[in-house]
């Protein structure tokens, strides 16, 4: 997964369609959640309100979560999104008239989303404000999911109401990216951008660039400039080169 989305308080769906589940490299760390997650925003029934995905970062927590919003949002339903630490900012003091109407704008959509919930621990109002969305939007008929750092058990900074609801709903991991994946997404990556990366060199990239998404994706566009300005094939001392690896 890379970067955040956009800084507005309530990311609205359709949005960021680059961030689907057909893009998504899944690996054996992180094929249940993904599997959970596509299922969770499907047609078909599932005995859950809520889904809480957790990780280390850059490893596609957000990513699944964008990808519920648009799946919810082509199958019509209305989705929106909100960063934990924006929430806290917005909604974690008292509840002025704008804050009334942010409030009733989640509360009328069909998904609710959340990155990074583990920044409501700084703020009790913002967690107890959770904790009445999550309540109304079950008793409507309404999905919530959450990412996170940790599983609800290991936060210990929040609110032990708000970590029983979480676990209410499924709790999936997404676990750190195997070689084999890691290989996969060096591939895809590269062949996105024209870039012919021979086997060699991936096997090498696997022993000297960190195993999550945003490292990969800026070794591989470090490689990228150094073959164009170059305008030589990718070998291993363009690599070196390229990465700083003497």
């Amino acid at each position: 997964m890379s970067d955040k989305p956009g800084q507005q308080l309530l990311l609205n769906f359709p949005s960021h369609p680059e961030y689907n589940f057909s893009n998504f490299v899944v690996s054996a760390g992180s094929h249940i959640a993904f599997e959970t997650a596509q299922e969770f925003c499907s047609e078909n029934s599932v005995p859950y309100q809520a889904l809480y995905l957790f990780g280390e970062k850059n490893l596609g927590k957000t990513h699944l979560l964008l990808s519920i919003g648009n799946r919810a949002a082509e199958r019509g339903l209305r989705a929106v999104c909100v960063q934990g630490r924006d929430f806290v900012d917005k909604i974690g003091g008292d509840l002025s008239a704008e804050t009334q109407r942010t409030l009733q704008q989640l509360l009328d959509a069909d998904f609710f989303l959340m990155d990074n919930v583990e920044s409501l621990t700084t703020s009790p109002a913002a967690q107890e404000n959770l904790y009445h969305i999550y309540n109304r939007m079950t008793e409507k008929g309404g999905k919530l999911a959450f990412t996170a750092a940790v599983p609800p058990t290991k936060n210990s900074a929040m609110e032990s109401y708000l970590t029983s609801r979480f676990q209410w709903g499924m709790v999936a991991e997404i676990k750190p990216i195997d070689d084999s994946t890691t290989a996969k997404i060096i591939l895809k990556i590269a062949k996105d951008i024209n870039l012919a990366m021979p086997e060699p060199i991936i096997h090498f990239l696997l022993s000297r660039i960190s195993r999550d998404f945003i490292s990969i994706q800026n070794a591989v566009a470090s490689i990228n400039q150094k073959s164009y300005l170059q305008k030589k094939k990718v070998t291993l001392p363009l690599v070196k080169a390229a990465l700083n690896l003497y």
